[in-house]
């Protein structure tokens, strides 16, 4: 079922396909994220949210609605056991313990903003922002736009605040300057990976 609805709709659903790429990769260009490899549990959060208003999204309030329960869990999995539109293992071993201090972006993502009681990214996203578990998705490869909106969407409450509510207090304590920065450099993460760090004693 997932995947029917995924290539070709349901109901007068359309294909999420034509928005998120055949192998749910994505459109970043056109501010369609990726899917694929993203946790199920994820997946259905997001879609329950753009139906009930907690998460605005003109163009998939209506499709969300559109779906049953059951057809959001198909397409939820379906998605979440495609492979990742990165190279997962490359990413995952990135250590950039300590970067410049003057490169916001890697800061934050790696050492936070303690001053402001702003985590690093990868606390919860993982080493490289591949994503852990089911409910902390992977942020390498998304468009810098697509997270910026998001923060700022987290900013204004149009989004539910996640988990433990951590994004909404999070992104309400980032500058524009921060948010702008860890965006670009999250986004540009994927290049990263033919040269990530090897932590001490890795395996080569």
């Amino acid at each position: 079922m997932g995947q029917t609805i995924a290539s070709s709709g349901a109901s007068g659903i359309p294909a999420c396909a034509s928005c998120h790429g055949a192998k749910g990769e994505g459109m970043a260009a056109a501010g369609f994220p990726y899917l694929a490899g993203q946790g199920a549990a994820y997946l259905v959060l997001q879609l329950q949210g753009f139906a009930s208003g907690e998460r605005s999204n003109p163009i998939m309030a209506p499709i969300a609605k559109g779906l049953s329960a059951e057809q959001i869990k198909a397409v939820a999995s379906y998605y979440s056991a495609l492979p990742a539109p990165f190279n997962t293992k490359a990413l995952s071993r990135l250590v950039d313990t300590y970067p410049q201090k003057d490169a916001v972006g890697a800061w934050l993502a790696s050492r936070g903003d303690w001053g402001h009681d702003i985590p690093a990214c990868f606390q919860c996203h993982g080493p490289g922002a591949v994503g852990v578990g089911e409910h902390f998705p992977a942020l390498a490869g998304l468009s810098a736009n697509y997270i910026q909106e998001q923060l700022i969407a987290w900013q204004e409450k149009k989004r539910a605040p996640g988990p433990q509510a951590l994004m909404g207090d999070i992104a309400g304590r980032m500058s524009k300057v921060q948010i702008s920065a860890v965006a670009s450099y999250l986004s540009k993460l994927p290049e990263s990976a033919p040269t990530a760090i090897e932590p001490k004693g890795a395996k080569q």
